[in-house]
């Protein structure tokens, strides 16, 4: 039955990738069919249902939607690049850090990134730089940022870990993400010839655009939820369904456009996901899977595999839906059955690093971003678009194996302490 549960979870995984399903639907069918072949109780398959992390992310979602939606975040943007553009070079690392700070503020990846690489893209286009420079330096600022212990996947890994009793883990995780995130943006700097940026960017009269009455309210709510979720520690999802409805009572967004920009389809991948996890570790499947990682590793190299599989797991699924909740939960049962000198943080750094930047790849939301957003501003020919999918992947790949090498060496263990 452990065997039959781990098939369950892997099919999942490949019948929404191969059929172009939400995995979140497969998940919630077959965890019900599991249930009903291992002679389980259905209160265990509703159980998985993850509450508390639904109406934070969709408390955080929809808080960043309404500001997506009245351009205030675009133009929060816009007005902080074009400070640079008469020093070109630094636009690529501009773009880096306000996607970063965008990201670990709250939204999260997919806000940020449904912004910045837009914006990055069309900047280039302009500058007649590297697009793929560009708007893979808005993509590792968002994921780098997403770590955070307020926005997506810092929610989800505090969420994963309290279910293991490891509370606290959040913090630490952020700053290992944080820092080999930040040394992959180096490397694609200077691989990519940012610093050999010589044409001044015209961006041109839409980043002199002051901010409206309604962008101004929203520009102080955005405020408002950094210092009440940083400071006083409150519920990022709270109080964000507290101030969007503020927003809407004043009538500075249109709640009703907003709803229809929520990621929807993340949120059921990742509930769905969770229903079928929680049926798979009630019959024993995520054990099984522990023993098996752990069977190919050993203390000096376990980090390091874990990212490996993370990366990989990452290019044909999603991280925060599927990755994070397959892996990090058989964190505890390889370090027991590896042994030595393993710590849970570095483990989970490894993975929650990996599975991030491998969002550069074609085939993850942030890739197929720049490439549908490229073929459309400058209509680029087939040929030009295999080239550039070709190109994103093998970042991908680099990105990840960056990873991999920085864990082997230990490097996530400082963070371990």
């Amino acid at each position: 039955m452990q065997g039959l549960s781990l098939a369950f979870l892997i099919g999942a995984i490949a019948i929404g990738f191969f059929r172009k399903i939400n995995v979140g639907v497969v998940s919630i069918v077959l965890g019900f069919i599991l249930t009903l072949i291992t002679h389980g109780k259905m209160n265990v398959l509703f159980a998985g249902f993850p509450t508390k992390l639904f109406l934070t992310l969709l408390g955080t979602m929809f808080f960043f939607c309404l500001l997506q939606e009245n351009k205030t975040l675009e133009l929060l943007s816009k007005k902080i690049v074009s400070l640079f553009q008469t020093r070109p070079f630094l636009m690529p690392i501009v773009i880096y850090v306000v996607s970063y700070f965008m990201s670990a503020a709250g939204p999260g990846a997919i806000s940020v990134q449904s912004v910045m690489v837009i914006f990055a893209v069309s900047l280039a286009v302009q500058m007649k730089a590297s697009a793929i420079l560009m708007a893979s330096m808005a993509i590792l600022g968002a994921v780098g940022g997403t770590a955070s212990p307020i926005a997506l996947t810092g929610i989800i890994v505090t969420d994963l870990t309290a279910k293991m009793n490891v509370p606290g883990i959040a913090t630490p995780v952020f700053y290992g993400v944080s820092l080999v995130n930040f040394l992959i943006a180096v490397v694609f700097y200077i691989a990519l010839g940012g610093y050999k940026i010589k044409l001044a960017a015209d961006i041109g009269n839409e980043t002199e655009e002051k901010l409206n009455g309604q962008q101004k309210i929203c520009t102080f709510a955005l405020l408002v939820l950094v210092i009440l979720v940083v400071i006083f520690r409150l519920d990022v999802g709270m109080v964000s369904f507290s101030l969007a409805f503020i927003l809407m009572l004043l009538k500075a967004v249109n709640d009703k456009k907003a709803l229809k920009l929520v990621p929807w389809n993340v949120l059921l991948l990742i509930c769905g996901v969770n229903v079928l996890m929680n049926v798979v570790k009630n019959v024993g499947g995520i054990k099984l899977l522990a023993n098996i990682l752990a069977s190919m590793m050993n203390e000096h190299t376990a980090s390091a595999l874990i990212a490996a599989t993370a990366g990989f797991m990452s290019w044909f699924s999603s991280a925060n839906g599927v990755v994070f909740p397959t892996l990090i939960p058989t964190v505890p049962e390889i370090i027991k059955d590896v042994g030595g000198n393993v710590k849970l943080v570095e483990m989970i750094i490894g993975i929650v690093a990996a599975a991030t930047v491998a969002g550069v790849s074609p085939l993850s939301t942030g890739g197929s971003l720049i490439l549908a957003t490229y073929a459309e501003a400058t209509d680029a020919s087939a040929e030009v678009q295999q080239k550039m999918f070709l190109h994103l992947f093998a970042l991908s790949f680099l990105a990840v194996l960056i990873v991999v090498m920085f864990a082997l060496v230990g490097g996530f263990k400082t963070f371990s302490m």
